[in-house]
């Protein structure tokens, strides 16, 4: 698979890019997915996730996120 970006973003590494995507906020202002809410028919799955997630955290079971981005730079051969 192969992505494609603009010019203007040639250079940067995922971190940044990612950084970038989340400080635009016109960027987040596109997005259409609704609130997610109590009253939303996913909050009660959604929220089980979260807090299986958290239990494995404080359980030790976790990986910080610099392997994990690491480890994924490293399969799909990305460079820092």
């Amino acid at each position: 698979m192969s992505i494609t970006l603009p010019s203007e973003l040639a250079g940067l590494t995922v971190e940044a890019y990612v950084e970038r995507l989340i400080r635009e906020e016109d960027v987040w202002a596109t997005l259409s997915e609704p609130t997610l809410t109590e009253d939303s028919p996913d909050f009660a799955e959604i929220q089980a996730a979260i807090d299986e997630g958290l239990t494995q955290v404080e359980a030790g079971a976790s990986v910080p996120a610099y392997q994990v981005f690491a480890q994924l730079r490293a399969k799909y051969g990305v460079s820092d």
